[in-house]
């Protein structure tokens, strides 16, 4: 009882809180000016904080500027629905589309706050802008015939996924089965692939970056420097902030947001890349004791699949709308598309799907699927998202206990490549198909 009662004085007490910062209606104060005689004066609404994602910035949305009348009404409402948003309804309230434009709400808890005017290209179809640092394939000059440097001028950034080391305990993405195995670490694992791909990319011409080259955090932040962060950002999602939802809060800010926020600055503002490869490695979910049962699959995601909760951050809102004015749809699908069928051939696994609300099947290809991730939504270029392998399948930890050997070795009566080279070996050889058949 005594718990249900803090829980309950909580909650009041973080109602009132939000209720200080969101008074937004306006009030009538009597002001008296003499004995008797009183000034009735309207005042302003005031603005509540607005609703940003965690460790977000509230949104500057005269960036938009240099994109009006750079699509037509057409173009713009194809891509909000067939990729960028879940569904139409996702959007109601947040994005209007008009004859002539398309009204984006500035902040979505305070209607006050007015309306940006994103006016269409009138017209026919609108090549896309020059206003963003990457170029497509097509963008770069055509191959002589035979060359062996298919990737000559392509700049790619390569983000290992997640930290490992001693910082696995952050990330979550670690497990150790008996004395004497390898643990399996998705941050040391994501790293040996980046390597690589570093090495053979670049012999096909590519310049090539890594977001991070050791098992140690990009960010400088860490936890401990999150924790009053993190309480205010729980108050303004009207959650309790109590020690154990705090200290969660701010471990993922430090793993995932402050970590994924500092890479995306390198990306876009140090290496502009024409594309990014985020690498990861995949997981199924056990309950309690690890056991080797999962099944073992594949899949890639591009940037999209916004849900109503996502496009009501003010933030994440510009930023949806900055990938989609840029037409990274385009580019993403199509490397998309080539890299899954070369990763099938390589790796033999088979598809994996979304059943829930989380990913969208925007192609006739059951490997590739639209999800808003962090890094995918952040880096303002081609982002392609693997995850193939589940790292507690029984045959996958006997591969990664095997280590990064020469030659084939056998594995469920075939004989396969170490898995970090077979990894590679699949995102090579559709990159260079790629940029083959469009340059």
């Amino acid at each position: 009882m005594a718990f249900v009662a803090f829980l309950l004085v909580s909650a009041i007490g973080i109602q009132k809180a939000v209720a200080q910062q969101s008074v937004a209606a306006a009030t009538l104060t009597a002001v008296p000016e003499a004995e008797g005689d009183f000034d009735f004066s309207v005042q302003e609404p005031v603005a509540p904080h607005p609703d940003i994602a965690r460790l977000g910035t509230i949104p500057d949305w005269s960036v938009l500027d240099r994109y009006q009348k750079s699509i037509t009404r057409e173009e713009f409402t194809y891509l909000l629905n067939h990729c960028y948003a879940r569904r139409e309804s996702d959007y109601n309230g947040m994005i209007e589309i008009q004859f002539d434009r398309a009204r984006i709400r500035k902040q979505s808890n305070f209607s006050a706050g007015g309306y940006y005017d994103l006016f269409f290209k009138p017209g026919a179809f609108a090549p896309p802008s020059e206003n963003r640092y990457w170029r497509s394939a097509v963008e770069h000059e055509a191959l002589p015939k035979n060359n062996n440097r298919p990737l000559e001028g392509i700049r790619i950034a390569v983000d290992p996924g997640h930290i490992g080391g001693i910082w696995h305990t952050w990330d979550d993405r670690n497990f150790k089965i008996g004395k004497d195995t390898i643990a399996v670490q998705e941050g040391r694992m994501t790293l040996k692939v980046a390597e690589i791909l570093a090495r053979d990319l670049s012999a096909l011409g590519a310049t090539v970056y890594l977001t991070r080259h050791e098992l140690e955090p990009v960010t400088d932040l860490r936890v401990e420097d999150l924790r009053e962060e993190a309480r205010s950002y729980l108050i303004r999602k009207r959650k309790v902030p109590s020690s154990g939802m705090i200290s969660q809060t701010a471990k993922v800010m430090f793993a995932i947001s402050s970590e994924i926020r500092t890479r995306a600055d390198l990306v876009n503002e140090s290496m502009r890349p024409d594309l990014a490869l985020c690498l990861h490695f995949n997981a199924a979910p056990w309950r309690g004791r690890i056991a080797l049962n999962a099944p073992n699959h594949l899949h890639l995601l591009i940037n999209g699949c916004y849900s109503d909760g996502e496009i009501k951050e003010d933030d994440t809102r510009l930023e949806m709308l900055l990938r989609l004015l840029q037409r990274v749809y385009y580019e993403e699908v199509g490397l998309a598309d080539t890299l899954a069928k070369t990763m099938q051939r390589e790796t033999g696994l088979p598809h994996m799907g979304y059943g829930g609300n989380s990913g969208k099947a925007v192609i006739d290809n059951k490997y590739v699927w639209a999800r808003n991730l962090l890094a995918n939504r952040m880096f303002m270029c081609p982002v392609i998202f693997f995850e193939p392998y589940c790292m507690n399948n029984k045959e996958v930890f006997a591969r990664v206990q095997a280590g990064e050997y020469e030659g084939l070795r056998e594995f469920g009566g075939k004989y396969k490549k170490n898995i970090y080279q077979e990894y590679a070996d699949g995102v090579t050889a559709g990159l260079v198909r790629y940029f083959r058949q469009r340059r």
